[in-house]
């Protein structure tokens, strides 16, 4: 039987198939039902929320100013990357200007010094750990692992390599 009760009316209305079947559709979507969701369109249209032209036509304004606004951006948009690409292209056809005080700087002109052999003591001060650090690293660490070590340890990132015959320790790039 129907669940109408006294006080509601059971409304009946021809709809297109299709239309129907996407409504219903939209509403399971919507976790609601038909009914609940005509009974809303109902209300709105009591509370003087009848003219729905108006709404729709408010949104289509709100939406032609947007889409106003996005094509006043976008042309923004194009004359700024314009106006890059020409900066960009007169840069890149000026000629280019060489620092004479730059080339004729005997200080750059020079070789870089090379860093000297040094004893064990002066490697564990420029490391930051103990003689007896040094020792033990290069004791229990093989070669190529001592000069990984130091490497993280010195400041300038430096590796360094015992030589037996010196009794020194060399930079190793």
């Amino acid at each position: 039987m129907s669940n109408t009760g006294r006080t509601k009316k059971l409304a009946s209305f021809n709809c297109d198939q299709k239309m129907w079947e996407q409504f219903i559709a939209r509403c399971q979507s919507k976790g609601t039902t038909a009914t609940a969701t005509l009974t809303q369109f109902i209300e709105l249209y009591l509370d003087d929320l009848d003219n729905l032209d108006s709404i729709a036509g408010n949104e289509n304004k709100r939406l032609d100013s947007l889409e106003q606004k996005v094509e006043e951006i976008t042309a923004q948009m194009a004359r700024l990357t314009e106006a890059i690409i020409k900066i960009q292209d007169y840069l890149n056809k000026q000629p280019r200007r060489q620092n004479k005080s730059y080339n004729n700087n005997s200080y750059l002109n020079r070789q870089t010094p090379r860093i000297q052999p040094i004893t064990e003591e002066n490697l564990a001060a420029r490391l930051n750990v103990s003689v007896e650090t040094i020792r033990e690293q290069r004791v229990n660490l093989p070669p190529p692992l001592f000069v990984a070590w130091c490497k993280g340890k010195d400041k300038s990132g430096i590796g360094w390599e015992f030589n037996e015959n010196t009794l020194l320790y060399h930079p190793v790039s």
